[in-house]
């Protein structure tokens, strides 16, 4: 078993602190000082790790979007069709999403703020366009993986692109307005339908 160094051991406590402390009070109102005093450290030990908010707020964002795509990858790779794979990441990427508290209410949070306000920050904007290449490049795979299995119709590489993008821009669109309404416990059956009507069309 690897033995964590100190540097790596604080670090994570740090994090940890500021997690509790976001899901308490929220990104807004959490502040540096708020962050050090959780973590039992003072403002400059904290500052040697992470120059601002938004910094700690990436690397709890980007740990625990690692984690989410490890265990996608890992669901995807056991299913046996490309539609079993398909359903695997929508279901695994929503249970995640609701066992990773931070990340969830934080991207929930940020719908409603940017909605209310009318503008998206530039963390939400630099988070989504990695997170969506991420996502993108599964669904293109499965894709891939269901035009050599025979169970999808061959298509361009183009085609793959655009189909992948209307894929994750549909379960996006739908994720948005559940979120909305607050009627999270809906997802999981309409992004289930949306999964058996955009495969119908692709299927041999």
């Amino acid at each position: 078993m690897r033995v964590k160094a100190k540097d790596e051991i604080l670090r994570e406590r740090i994090l940890s602190g500021a997690d509790k402390l976001f899901q308490k009070y929220g990104l807004a109102k959490t502040t540096m000082e708020d962050i050090a005093r959780e973590a039992g450290k003072g403002k400059s030990t904290l500052y040697y790790y992470f120059k601002s908010k938004e910094e700690i707020v990436d690397a709890i964002i980007y740990d625990e979007s690692d984690r989410l795509f490890a265990a996608i990858q890992s669901a995807v790779a056991e299913a046996p069709t490309a539609k079993d794979k398909m359903k695997a990441l929508i279901v695994t990427r929503f249970n995640r999403l609701r066992n990773l508290t931070n990340l969830y209410n934080a991207l929930v949070q940020e719908v409603r703020e940017a909605l209310a306000e009318q503008c998206v920050n530039e963390f939400s904007i630099r988070y989504r366009k990695q997170y969506d290449l991420k996502e993108a490049g599964i669904i293109k795979s499965i894709l891939q993986y269901g035009i050599v299995t025979g169970e999808f119709r061959i298509f361009s590489e183009k085609e793959l692109e655009m189909m992948s993008f209307i894929f994750m821009s549909s379960q996006r669109g739908l994720e948005l307005d559940l979120i909305i309404h607050n009627k999270l416990d809906e997802i999981l059956l309409r992004l289930n339908f949306l999964i058996e009507i955009m495969l119908s069309g692709i299927r041999k």
